[in-house]
């Protein structure tokens, strides 16, 4: 299947401040059973860990060397050390692991055992439905939009990613998955090329100290700009996807809105009235009143959004007020 200088799969996991988790993660996807060790490499891209990390990840290059290689990095975020890693990478297939998350034993060979010389993509969708071979547009419309926007528990076709040049977008801190993914489908068009199939080999870690977990920063401002350049692919797709795709794409730009207002709500009233602040209230209210154009938008929204936006419509002000006090209890 590959070459003498060519390894089936490249595992590239970027390292931040985990010490914690890292050897666990990678002795997971060194476990890897009907997959020879010899057939996949693990890159680790240190991206300026000030926690330990940087040692761990040289202590497992060490103890595992010819199978697991280490990089170091100054911090430049998940975008900018997955493209590294894709530039190290020699496999012909492609995988991306978080370092706070693990792996079972049948995760590389699930998905290897389905392809075939036509496909580019694998995802385990583990939804109990496995839905065969899609085209680019399908997987547009019927997963990436509606929720399935993370590159992990795939694998993808290297040539694929080399020849298209599709990169992870440099200095987006949420939503460069999902992206990433659009780029890949978009690239596919017409062509069922992705495979997905009824596997959940991937044990995803809920981080506390996730991106949208946080308080208030510059960075969740993202999220809106995320959402904006997804719609301009999503329209370049033209025909080839339904008007509801962009129904899926409207709700999922208000309810991000209301994320990003929401977590402006829960500073203190002085912490709000500050530039930064004002701009992502403005940005999320340009968002929603550009979103709810779409047709069926705004009945594609729970009750309980509904209402949300309504208020918000009339009184951004009301709106923190009544929400921050109810998150506070």
């Amino acid at each position: 299947m590959t070459d003498n200088n060519e390894k089936l799969v490249s595992i590239i996991i970027p390292v931040y401040q985990a010490k914690d988790t890292l050897r666990e993660c990678v002795l997971s996807c060194l476990n890897q059973k009907e997959v020879n060790a010899s057939e996949f490499e693990i890159i680790l891209i240190d991206d300026g860990s000030t926690d330990g990390s940087d040692k761990v990840c040289d202590e497992l290059a060490s103890e595992y060397e010819g199978k697991v290689f280490a990089y170091h990095i100054k911090n430049g975020g998940v975008s900018n050390a997955r493209n590294l890693g894709m530039e190290k990478a020699t496999g012909r297939y492609i995988a991306f692991v978080d370092a706070d998350d693990k792996v079972l034993d049948e995760y590389l060979e699930n998905m290897l055992r389905v392809l075939d010389d036509a496909t580019v993509l694998v995802d385990e969708i583990g939804t109990g439905i496995g839905a065969g071979k899609l085209s680019g547009y399908q997987y547009l419309e019927n997963y990436l939009i509606t929720g399935n926007s993370h590159v992990w528990g795939k694998l993808f076709l290297r040539k694929t990613i080399s020849d298209e040049n599709i990169r992870f977008k440099d200095g987006l801190t949420i939503g460069e998955d999902l992206l990433f993914l659009m780029d890949i489908a978009l690239s596919q068009g017409k062509e069922h090329t992705i495979k997905c199939i009824d596997k959940a080999d991937y044990i995803y870690t809920d981080n506390e100290n996730g991106a949208m977990k946080t308080a208030f920063k510059e960075s969740f401002l993202d999220q809106l700009t995320c959402w904006k350049l997804a719609e301009e692919r999503l329209i370049s797709a033209g025909k080839y996807v339904s008007r509801y795709a962009h129904v899926s794409l409207g709700v999922s730009m208000v309810l991000t809105a209301l994320l990003v207002v929401g977590k402006v709500a829960m500073l203190d009233e002085k912490e709000r009235d500050n530039d930064l602040s004002r701009l992502a209230i403005d940005e999320s209210k340009k968002q929603i009143l550009h979103a709810l154009k779409i047709r069926g938008v705004f009945a594609g929204l729970s009750m309980g959004h509904k209402l949300k936006v309504m208020i918000f419509r009339i009184s951004p002000n009301l709106y923190l007020k009544l929400y921050g006090n109810y998150k506070r209890g």
